[in-house]
């Protein structure tokens, strides 16, 4: 073989080499490459762990307490650390009201082996706060369906009357708590609101002497929204309506003066009578 053609086909050789190498090199980038997003998205399913919502103690919750809407939270649990008893979001009405019988942290789960004993309720008193008072009302008194309201719920009380020959409509309370609703198939259904003695007076009032009408309001929208002090339909769709005035002053003639206004009195003691003594002409 001749020398020249010796050279070239080493050159071919060297050539293949190298290039058979860097196409290893780059396979076996490629599959490091793989083999690593690979074990990315293996960690990234692993960390998005499926949880459900249950309901949880809000606050430090000591044995014997009578668990209430306030006490309770959600928070999502992870699957795989759901203990059994656990309540979901759902649940919370079958968990308000039951009594405690041992101590539960913040955050902790809340399950049915926490829960005493079924007890009778207890006395509408004992929801009551001191300083506090209960109103019972007939829920179509202010316009109410049953159902719809339930203890916990938050609404605002307005009341529709007649004054001064005009229909009026004024905001009475604000953010009145509901402690019961009695909705009893064999029974008028009322509702009983929490309010401060001074309210509950107004509350009487307002029953007997106007139309109560209830609006529910968020739990959590607590700011105190500060109405009209009163309006007639009129006044509240910016309709003009004539306002009765005061009848044209009269003047009245004496022999020595001129009042312009009558019913307003110039003598000396404002009484509308002339002094002893004094004849008018």
């Amino acid at each position: 073989m001749k020398p020249a053609i010796r050279e070239h086909l080493g050159r071919l050789r060297a050539v293949g080499v190298y290039g058979f190498a860097l196409i290893a090199g780059l396979l076996a980038a490629w599959a490091a490459q793989e083999h690593i997003q690979a074990r990315v998205r293996e960690i990234e399913r692993e960390a998005e762990v499926a949880t459900a919502e249950r309901l949880v103690a809000a606050v430090d919750l000591p044995a014997g307490t009578r668990l209430l809407s306030a006490h309770l939270a959600v928070r999502g649990i992870p699957l795989p650390w759901l203990a059994s008893g656990s309540f979901d979001a759902d649940a919370a009405d079958y968990v308000i009201g039951s009594i405690l019988s041992t101590d539960i942290k913040q955050g902790e789960t809340i399950l049915e082996a926490h829960l005493g004993a079924d007890i009778p309720e207890p006395p509408l008193s004992d929801l009551v706060p001191a300083g506090r008072r209960a109103v019972t009302l007939p829920a179509e008194e202010i316009n109410a369906a049953p159902g719809v309201l339930r203890p916990g719920d938050l609404i605002d009380l307005y009341v529709s009357f007649a004054h001064r020959g005009q229909q009026l409509t004024a905001s009475l309370l604000q953010g009145v708590r509901v402690l019961a609703m009695n909705d009893a198939a064999d029974a008028a259904a009322t509702i009983t609101l929490d309010a401060s003695a001074q309210d509950a007076v107004k509350l009487v009032a307002a029953r007997h002497g106007g139309t109560l009408t209830a609006m529910l309001r968020h739990r959590g929208d607590l700011d105190a929204w500060q109405p009209p002090a009163s309006g007639n339909l009129a006044g509240l769709m910016g309709i003009d309506t004539k306002v009765a005035g005061a009848r044209p002053a009269v003047s009245i003639l004496y022999g020595d003066r001129l009042d312009i206004e009558a019913g307003l009195p110039h003598s000396d003691d404002d009484t509308g009578v002339e002094p002893a003594g004094r004849v008018l002409p």
